[in-house]
């Protein structure tokens, strides 16, 4: 049995009487859990960005007692997840494929490097948000820091589009080009609600691995100056 967001039906139970439908809920699945202990080859998994949202009586031993947390990906990982979304079976730019004398794989791979590199390249418009410690250390996350694999999926869909759109501009067979990865990711970051907003920093900071109580202040940066690169022919 697999329940995601668990945090989201199985959160903390309020200490006053309430119509809360977590104080019916939770005791309710604990029975549950309790019940199938004498089946065999059943296995519950819960996910959660919120773990310590959920209540302690569902993370008890005997009940969910093995946690595993699954951090964002790596440089490398991230290179991995790239190549599940873009396969040599999708259409390739005419002149990157000639460049590596028809070898879709080479280009891709030469293609997914590029973007990768950029995703995860630390330079001044690629910075998001400032973090300051109570220590009086500041931290600044780029981009490559919040990285899932969600946002390198849809970096990949947003390629195609910009594919797609210059095709039909063009009235052309052409394909994926490494611009339109590039363009992608300033787009993804650009266009979606990246930016923790203030009054949810603090679920922002637990996200990203910090504790809330030893982050004195954390502003979002908007290198809104930052140039833009575009697909050409891309209407």
């Amino acid at each position: 049995m697999f329940i995601d967001e668990a945090e989201s039906v199985l959160g903390t139970r309020k200490a006053i009487r309430s119509h809360n439908i977590s104080n019916t809920v939770v005791p309710m699945f604990c029975s549950e859990m309790d019940g199938i202990e004498s089946l065999q080859d059943v296995i519950i998994i819960l996910a959660s960005n919120r773990p310590d949202l959920i209540d302690p009586a569902i993370l008890r031993p005997g009940r969910i007692d093995r946690k595993i947390k699954v951090k964002r990906p790596d440089k490398a990982a991230s290179l991995d997840v790239f190549s599940i979304y873009m396969t040599p079976d999708l259409p390739i730019d005419a002149e990157l494929l000639k460049a590596h004398n028809g070898d879709a794989g080479a280009a891709i791979r030469e293609v997914l490097q590029r973007a990768n590199d950029e995703l995860f390249s630390r330079r001044e418009d690629t910075q998001f948000l400032e973090v300051t410690l109570r220590s009086g250390r500041r931290e600044i996350l780029h981009r490559g820091d919040l990285v899932s694999g969600a946002i390198i999926a849809s970096i990949v869909q947003r390629a195609k589009e910009f594919a797609i759109k210059r095709a039909i501009a063009l009235q052309n067979d052409g394909g994926i080009s490494a611009e339109d990865l590039m363009s992608a990711i300033l787009t993804e970051y650009g266009e979606n609600e990246i930016f923790p907003p203030t009054d949810n920093t603090e679920d922002w900071l637990k996200l990203l691995d910090y504790d809330p109580e030893n982050v004195a202040r954390a502003a979002p940066i908007r290198p809104d100056a930052a140039p833009r690169r575009r697909s050409s022919g891309v209407i």
